[in-house]
């Protein structure tokens, strides 16, 4: 709980910073490209129905994304990016508790994986500095994931579904100029995918059956990338 808060509170200091930066001359209008490598954590996920509460931890590991959009002069702060982007996560399970039962425990083994692939609109606020090597940036996205659970546990247990949800995002990033068409850059998001809902089978009050768990995923990642302005 701890470090996820001080995680988040890293989108709150760039706020800050970029507020206090007066404005200076904007770079130019174009369209770009840009690609990213990511190390994504996923927050302990929660999938529940009645009699039957699943709590799963996951690795951190490593994911991908790729987008392009359109940058243009659109206030004084300096200039404003429209972009479309699809990101791939895949977390291996690390730990299940099913109903105060741990797992993986007396040689119980632990399973498979969630992964996610979305699509995302994000909107982003670059903030002009003095310097014309770093900005810094902040921006929101909203979209639709696809998350594929393969989450397995105990002598039969698994969530072995996919969903469709809702998604959206919030990042904070600096941008490092290495020339007029390539920038770098280093990037905190945090990501949450509403409503989510997975058919787990496996046994519990009733025996065993199939029953419909429901709950909200979300996860933090921090990525290097780089962009490319046509």
């Amino acid at each position: 709980m701890q470090n996820t808060f001080i995680k988040r509170s890293f989108v709150a200091s760039m706020i800050l910073a970029a507020s206090a930066v007066a404005p200076i001359a904007q770079a130019g209008s174009g369209w770009y490209g840009e690609i990213s490598i990511l190390s994504t954590d996923v927050d302990d996920t929660s999938l529940n129905s009645s009699g039957r509460n699943v709590t799963a931890e996951f690795d951190k590991d490593t994911a991908f994304s790729i987008a392009g959009g359109y940058s243009y002069e659109a206030n004084s702060l300096g200039n404003v990016r429209i972009e479309a982007e699809y990101l791939t996560t895949d977390n291996d399970t690390d730990s299940v508790n099913f109903n105060g039962n741990n797992f993986p425990a007396n040689g119980q083994a632990v399973g498979g994986s969630l992964e996610t692939r979305a699509l995302f609109l994000n909107v982003t606020q670059e903030f002009n500095t003095p310097s014309e090597t770093f900005t810094p940036y902040l921006g929101i996205g909203v979209g639709y994931a696809d998350v594929d659970s393969s989450i397995s546990y105990g002598p039969v247990a698994n969530i072995d579904d996919n969903d469709s949800a809702f998604a959206y995002q919030i990042q904070a990033g600096l941008d490092v100029k290495f020339t007029e068409q390539l920038t770098g850059f280093a990037e905190y998001r945090y990501v949450a995918i509403d409503d989510i809902d997975l058919d787990r089978f496996g046994g519990g009050p009733g025996g065993i059956q199939t029953t419909r768990q429901s709950g909200d995923l979300d996860f933090d990642a921090f990525s290097l990338g780089l962009r490319y302005n046509f």
